[in-house]
């Protein structure tokens, strides 16, 4: 087995991050080191971690001593890395048994350097929501187009790709995803690996915002011009609006 380096940001998580973690220990892919880089937590988050890290060497921690939010604190994770390929896990979301192994069997099959799955959206009490559906490929063309890789689904090989950090914007995990597409495409899963949660009034439910960011980020693609970019944003607001429907 190849290992793989999971990215996990914590803030305050008291509430979820043990769901998370024990979501990432059901693995049925069991060569992975989780690699927790908390910002300056004020409740029990630490303390959590640390009981699983008693009985489980695979999961390190790190402490932000100036945090500046996940991105940062994904990256300091991604400093670290050990592993062949990279994964993403919020602590709040989780991860179904089979989401690993499925997913390095259908990267290596393929030859993608890239894998994204389906995934469960679920409210604070893990009800679900409705189901992400995803195409069988993703390319750089398609992501320019719609967002189509949800970050806790995310994984790729950093043989071929690279590390990739993220940057200080929003929309951050967007912004990775079109990098990494730059040099492979992605493989999918079809069927649900993954249930990531909801929350009323954050920052992945302020369609606005959202909307704004994403357009800076078009705007930023090499060689993607003015109308272009337009045109691209105008595809991603009707897929935003369908959504909402």
């Amino acid at each position: 087995m190849a290992k793989v380096s999971i990215i996990m940001p914590a803030y305050n998580a008291e509430k979820t991050i043990a769901q998370s973690i024990e979501s990432i220990q059901a693995q049925t892919y069991e060569d992975w080191e989780l690699l927790i880089s908390d910002d300056k937590s004020q409740d029990k988050t630490k303390e959590i971690i640390q009981h699983f890290m008693s009985s489980d060497n695979r999961i390190k921690y790190f402490y932000n001593s100036n945090p500046s939010g996940a991105w940062s604190a994904r990256n300091n994770s991604l400093r670290k890395v050990t592993g062949k390929y990279v994964a993403f896990l919020d602590s709040d979301d989780l991860w179904l048994p089979k989401k690993l192994e499925m997913q390095i069997a259908a990267m290596t099959e393929s030859g993608k350097a890239a894998s994204h799955t389906a995934y469960f959206r679920v409210d604070n009490q893990n009800r679900e929501l409705g189901l992400k559906s995803v195409a069988k490929t993703v390319s750089y063309q398609d992501m320019l187009r719609k967002n189509h890789i949800g970050n806790l689904t995310g994984i790729y090989d950093v043989d071929q790709v690279d590390i990739v950090f993220q940057q200080a914007i929003g929309h951050e995990d967007y912004d990775m995803w079109l990098k990494i597409l730059m040099k492979t495409d992605s493989v999918g899963i079809l069927e649900p690996m993954a249930r990531y949660r909801v929350h009323a009034g954050g920052l992945s439910a302020n369609k606005m915002q959202a909307a704004l960011w994403h357009y800076k980020i078009l705007r930023s693609q090499p060689q993607v011009g003015f109308f272009r970019s337009l045109y691209l944003f105008i595809c991603y607001f009707v897929s935003a609006v369908k959504v909402r429907i």
